[in-house]
């Protein structure tokens, strides 16, 4: 009985361990598209607005703020995605398509503006950090949207891994925001914004032709 406990260990042991290239690519999968719509580089322009004229001990807030408001947001959303979608009786496929529509209008937006817009001259941190930097800058429709998806196509840990990778990404960025500035300078970091939403108009064209080829296909099978 021993012996065949032992067996029976390293046989899930072995499972788990094929199991991880698979979980491995669907957590850089999602990572790398949450980066591509939660866009960090392209916010630097607009965070440097608000940040310009701010001493140490503000920034720090600002950081700080943006730290913890973002994978927070971003955790909520991936674990009640899946529920939301089952509480308004949502078809997947139509949500899909929804999505798709809906991530284009904030690529074509950033295309056009070279970053969401938003808008008050404010003082502290607390005033702008969280509205407009944080949502619906960062943590927008766009990225709810991809974390509702997200939720009811992967396993939550895998999900959660994805949004905590992102957010960590984005933190960093925002960290080190004005030296990056000041190196490419704001033309640089705009270019590079648009080249992010031209990557998020292609994440919801992709999303847009599944929705509706899953549509299609539904209707043949019924």
């Amino acid at each position: 009985m021993i012996i065949l406990r032992e067996l029976v260990k390293d046989f899930k042991l072995i499972g788990v361990l094929f199991a991880v290239p698979g979980a491995l690519v669907n957590i850089l999968s999602m990572t790398g598209q949450l980066i591509a719509i939660l866009n960090p580089i392209g916010a630097i322009p607009t965070l440097s607005i608000y940040i310009i004229n701010m001493e140490q001990e503000q920034l720090r807030r600002v950081y700080r703020l943006v730290g913890i408001s973002v994978p927070l947001l971003m955790v909520i959303f991936a674990v009640g995605g899946r529920y939301i979608l089952q509480a308004f009786g949502v078809n997947l496929d139509a949500f899909r398509i929804a999505g798709g529509v809906l991530l284009m209008g904030v690529a074509m937006e950033t295309l056009m503006a070279g970053g969401p817009r938003a808008v008050g001259t404010v003082k502290e941190p607390e005033e702008f950090v969280l509205v407009p930097i944080v949502t619906p800058l960062l943590v927008g429709p766009g990225t709810i949207t991809e974390l509702i998806l997200f939720s009811a196509l992967y396993p939550i840990y895998e999900v959660l891994i994805a949004a905590l990778l992102s957010s960590a990404f984005t933190y960093v960025v925002i960290r080190f925001s004005q030296p990056l500035l000041r190196k490419l300078g704001s033309n640089t970091l705009k270019v590079l914004g648009r080249f992010m939403s031209l990557i998020i108009a292609a994440l919801a064209i992709g999303m847009i032709l599944t929705g509706v080829t899953n549509y299609i296909e539904s209707l043949h099978i019924a």
